[in-house]
């Protein structure tokens, strides 16, 4: 029995790491699609409801593949400019945060960054810029994939209830709550507003002929990281694009800028839109997002937009979780002492 048992646990080593051998290189349309596929799952649940589970995710799907479309035919035509833009305004932003004296020790790891963070940048963006037929066949994955996640949707959901342990099956409950609360807080309002924020100043600096193309589009770029860092945000973009316009003698279109900048990018959307996003103690720690997205693109690059802060996410529920339960025990010990103490007394 223990010869059958050692036997089959090999063929299932082997399985699994052929497994992981073959999706390996597939592994950041995966996650991605499967990012996308959270984000979007309440809008595909509205429209199932009008066109069916099946038609729905065709349309989402269709969205999403005129998305990757753009963004292929933006690689191909702008992505070496946009490079070049990209680091001139990052190595301006970080010389710009090098010059303010920050306290306890913060300034040596902007430091640390400014020359990590533009060389990973650039890695991951050469990789494509050279690979576009990689990058073909990882939008086919990611579509595929965004599909399948949609119109299984329910399936999935009961297989993940379904595959928690009986013992103590209550608290994995609480705990895949606890993670939707998270991811939502993470996905659904972090990364898809500053996304959303970083498309409305690309579009503006098109619109407003403050840049090249490739000029907007890493602008929009910078303004997605920025929209990650704690007190500092995507206003700093459109406040010098305002700035660009009126010493340049455009000083109705400079007010139009600021005016479209303040309404779309920051600060109306914070207070508008966010609080609406954000669920109620689903907020999400400035520093775990600021440590989840940098050490998420250094450790996995660019898939590491998803995978480090989600990782880190995860980790505050569990401890969070941990301390709940210890708080539990600890009071129903203290009370079966004083019943127990009680009792001896009478």
């Amino acid at each position: 029995m223990k010869t059958e048992s050692l036997v089959w646990i090999g063929v299932s080593l082997i399985i699994l790491f052929l497994v992981w051998l073959t999706v390996k290189p597939l592994i950041s349309p995966i996650i991605f699609s499967l990012a996308m596929a959270y984000v979007f799952h309440p809008l595909h649940m509205k429209l199932s409801e009008k066109f069916g589970n099946k038609k729905s995710a065709v349309l989402l799907t269709a969205v999403m593949a005129l998305f990757a479309s753009v963004l292929l035919i933006g690689a191909a035509l702008w992505l070496r400019e946009t490079l070049t833009y990209l680091y001139i305004y990052i190595g301006d932003v970080f010389n710009w945060l090098l010059g303010v004296n920050l306290p306890f020790g913060i300034g040596e790891s902007i430091q640390t960054l400014s020359k990590t963070i533009p060389e990973k940048l650039g890695g991951i963006l050469l990789g494509y810029t050279f690979s576009l037929p990689k990058f073909m066949l990882q939008a086919i994955v990611f579509l595929a994939l965004f599909y399948a996640i949609l119109t299984n949707s329910d399936f999935l959901s009961m297989e993940i209830y379904r595959l928690l342990p009986k013992e103590n099956r209550e608290l994995g409950i609480h705990l895949v709550e606890r993670a939707k609360t998270t991811l939502n807080a993470i996905l659904r309002t972090w990364l898809m507003l500053s996304v959303l924020k970083g498309v409305f100043l690309t579009v503006g600096f098109v619109l407003f002929d403050i840049t090249t193309v490739s000029g907007a589009i890493a602008a929009g770029i910078l303004c997605i990281v920025l929209e990650l860092l704690p007190v500092i945000g995507g206003w700093i973009l459109w406040v010098i694009g305002a700035v660009y316009l009126i010493k340049t003698g455009n000083m109705a279109f400079g007010v139009l800028f600021a005016i479209y900048g303040a309404v779309f990018i920051s600060p109306i959307p914070d207070i508008t839109v966010r609080p609406k996003l954000v669920a109620k103690g689903a907020k999400v720690s400035s520093v775990v997002a600021l440590i989840g997205i940098f050490g998420g693109i250094m450790s996995f690059g660019i898939k590491g937009v998803i995978i480090g802060p989600v990782a880190l996410g995860l980790l505050v529920t569990l401890l969070e979780e941990w301390k709940e339960r210890e708080k539990e025990t600890l009071t129903q010990e203290t009370t079966q002492l004083s019943k127990a103490h009680r009792s001896k007394v009478a």
